[in-house]
């Protein structure tokens, strides 16, 4: 995580856990991932795309991005994904 002082730190995992863990959920629902935060650390855990998705997003959060911001990004990422896991299974003519 990034900050200098204690305070800087419980800052970001605030925005990072949210409201009664909200903006965790939302994220792990979205990129189907199970994510971690414990002490200076973030864990992720899922398939390797859904955590580079869900990884950005912290990234925007950390950085300071507003939470509906975040939620776009994470809306319009779990589309792409569906749109390309559906493009998989369509027959060549």
């Amino acid at each position: 995580m990034f900050g200098r002082s204690e305070s800087d730190i419980k800052r970001v995992k605030g925005r990072i856990i949210g409201m009664d863990g909200k903006t965790r959920r939302i994220i792990e629902e979205l990129t189907d991932t199970s994510i971690t935060v414990y002490g200076h650390t973030v864990g992720i855990i899922g398939k390797i795309e859904n955590a580079q998705i869900a990884r950005e997003a912290i990234q925007m959060l950390i950085q300071g991005s507003q939470h509906a911001t975040v939620y776009k990004f994470l809306h319009r990422k779990r589309r792409e994904l569906k749109k390309s896991m559906l493009e998989l299974w369509e027959k060549p003519e």
